[in-house]
């Protein structure tokens, strides 16, 4: 997997695209394109649909390089981008217009890609449980919990993601750990956050 770029190396490689560099749009994608097929996967489970929506992405970016605006966060930007072609085409697929789609689509919390990398079989079992208890949130807090403490994105790039303000953002958020609180032993709740962080 390719190392995440820094702010300002991918701000330099956004602008560079703009400018006509062929190159310093597929760095972009290579960067990012795990981070991408990873929220993409939580979205949608067909990993070749995911995959379609990234590269028709990427295409739609190389073809509006000419007309495209700066953007404060590259990374936040195309996890929107994707998010909306995804919502777009399965809205195509099931013969519903888009709006009707923009709050209910199934959102899946999985830490097993990763899990291999975790040998104690304790530390398996709770990761299990957490992601028991998080998939049994509403849909838009397992997507916030999964921006921000699987994707580390700010509350602002969040906000920008989801279409909310930043003080819906702190309050879903709120009510989010209020949950996981309640459906996880009060003793083990700090595990919450150490797990995350280990992913």
């Amino acid at each position: 997997m390719s190392r995440r770029l820094p702010s300002e190396e991918a701000q330099q490689l956004w602008q560079e695209y703009r400018a006509g560099d062929m190159y310093a749009l597929a760095k972009i994608m290579q960067s990012y394109y795990a981070d991408l097929f990873h929220w993409g996967m939580r979205l949608h489970g067909d990993r070749e649909f995911v995959k379609d929506c990234i590269q028709e992405l990427f295409v739609n970016l190389w073809k509006m390089q000419a007309s495209i605006n700066s953007v404060g966060n590259v990374r936040s930007y195309l996890l929107v981008v994707l998010k909306t072609r995804i919502l777009r085409e399965l809205s195509k697929k099931q013969a519903t217009h888009q709006s009707a789609l923009s709050d209910e689509y199934s959102f899946s919390v999985e830490f097993a890609a990763d899990i291999r990398l975790i040998e104690e079989e304790n530390e398996i079992y709770q990761i299990r449980k957490l992601e028991h208890v998080i998939n049994h949130l509403p849909e838009r807090q397992k997507e916030l919990i999964y921006l921000r403490f699987y994707q580390n994105l700010s509350f602002e790039q969040i906000a920008d993601i989801m279409n909310l303000g930043r003080q819906s953002v702190y309050n879903l958020l709120h009510k989010s750990l209020d949950s996981l609180r309640k459906n996880w032993p009060v003793n083990t709740i700090g595990l919450f956050l150490y797990f995350l962080e280990r992913i």
